[in-house]
């Protein structure tokens, strides 16, 4: 069935706004995207007007916890893992109805809802799985340390240690054995791990080199979790391919960063905000604080030397992290000194592209029919991203599943 679209259009290629557009799509193909004269209109095509509202790609979240959770009871153990696993493919239906139609997923969970999407059986954006978080023992990801290394790495389900390049290399071939399509490693520390400092330096040189060498042999690329500086450069120089966060950069990193084309994914909104969310504990609000103060420093450097910044939220569906706001992030990215556009540029083309999409993340003829709808111009303000309630029209894969045109 060939359906239609008619209103404002933002072009995020060129970053001009088509007052009177049109997007035509059949099956999962836009056929069309443009000026609203260039294009007939067919009586037999189903026609949607967005009226005052604005005609987008797909927003895509780099950086997303299907299982995971911000909320403070659950740093202490939370709900078993089917109980997250069947709650999490409630929470791709709510990642739809927030405009959400990509993600990149950090936890085991990933697996699994990625094939149950492919397959048809779950509705729900592209998900590209990294399975379990690395990390080394006593690091960011060991939340564990009353339990032996090897209990947890078979029962916990976002991460796992492993210590020495042999141990390293063996660990990531048993993510892409699972399914992952890339991997992440904790390079330095971070807020929510009670052992560590956030710029505590994580993993050897020698440990990154074997893990970003195996990755390579995957035809695939390690996401570096980096809050302090000296792990990220030693990330750098072992080829992670993004660094994740980012809060602590120097121009050093930075600069490196701009030469070999690495882009910084964001997670600005809970860099910004979790020390004031409810009911974080104290290590964590304390640590958070510190974060705050540099993060806008490391976007303002990157926005200076050319940097990608590409939209990634941390968020997890939980009370702090709901996933229906899950687009606080575009205004967060603004908050930090970003441009509306390089904002919608984030959460679109250039996430689409470090996901490994080259259809998808614009409005162009040929690309996939991935389209969200907003009810105002983000252009003047972003916070129409920002909640599910101003999302009022989705299609992913071609497919409308939200519509209240």
């Amino acid at each position: 069935m060939l359906n239609i679209l008619k209103g404002r259009l933002l072009d995020v290629l060129s970053g001009s706004l088509v007052e009177d557009g049109v997007v035509s799509w059949e099956g999962n193909r836009i056929l069309y995207a443009g000026e609203a004269g260039a294009y007939p209109i067919s009586a037999e095509a189903s026609v949607y007007e967005a009226k005052g509202g604005t005609i987008l790609p797909g927003f895509i979240d780099a950086h997303a916890h299907l299982t995971g959770s911000e909320d403070a009871g659950d740093f202490a153990g939370g709900q078993c893992f089917g109980d997250q696993l069947l709650g999490g493919v409630h929470e791709l239906g709510l990642l739809l109805e927030a405009g959400f139609t990509g993600i990149r997923d950090m936890s085991e969970a990933g697996l699994y809802l990625s094939r149950a999407v492919e397959r048809g059986a779950v509705s729900g954006p592209r998900i590209v799985p990294g399975g379990k978080v690395l990390g080394i023992t006593s690091g960011h990801v060991d939340m564990g340390p009353g339990m032996s290394k090897d209990d947890y790495n078979k029962y916990d389900h976002l991460s796992m240690l492993c210590d020495g390049p042999d141990d390293c290399v063996r660990t990531v071939r048993e993510q892409f054995r699972m399914g992952a399509k890339f991997i992440k490693v904790c390079a330095t520390g971070g807020v929510s791990s009670p052992t560590d400092r956030v710029d505590d330096v994580q993993f050897s040189p020698e440990e990154l080199a074997a893990i970003v060498g195996e990755a390579r042999r995957h035809h695939s690329y390690v996401a570096a979790h980096c809050t302090g500086y000296e792990g990220a450069y030693q990330a750098l120089m072992a080829g992670a391919a993004c660094i994740e966060h980012g809060v602590m950069l120097t121009e050093r990193e930075i600069r490196l960063m701009a030469e070999r084309n690495v882009p910084l994914v964001s997670t600005l909104w809970v860099s910004l905000h979790v020390a004031d969310l409810p009911g974080m504990p104290p290590y964590a609000r304390e640590k958070a604080r510190t974060c705050a103060e540099y993060n806008k420093r490391t976007v303002a450097m990157a926005r200076e030397h050319g940097v990608r910044i590409i939209l990634g939220t941390d968020f997890s569906n939980s009370k702090n992290t709901p996933y229906l706001k899950l687009g606080r992030e575009f205004e967060a990215m603004v908050e930090a000194g970003m441009t509306e556009l390089e904002a919608v540029r984030g959460g679109t083309l250039y996430a689409a592209g470090l996901l490994g999409f080259q259809d998808l993340g614009a409005l162009k003829k040929g690309y996939l029919a991935d389209i969200a709808v907003t009810d105002q111009d983000p252009l003047k303000d972003i916070s129409c991203l920002a909640d599910a309630g101003h999302i009022t029209f989705v299609a992913a894969d071609g497919q409308i599943v939200k519509n209240r045109l």
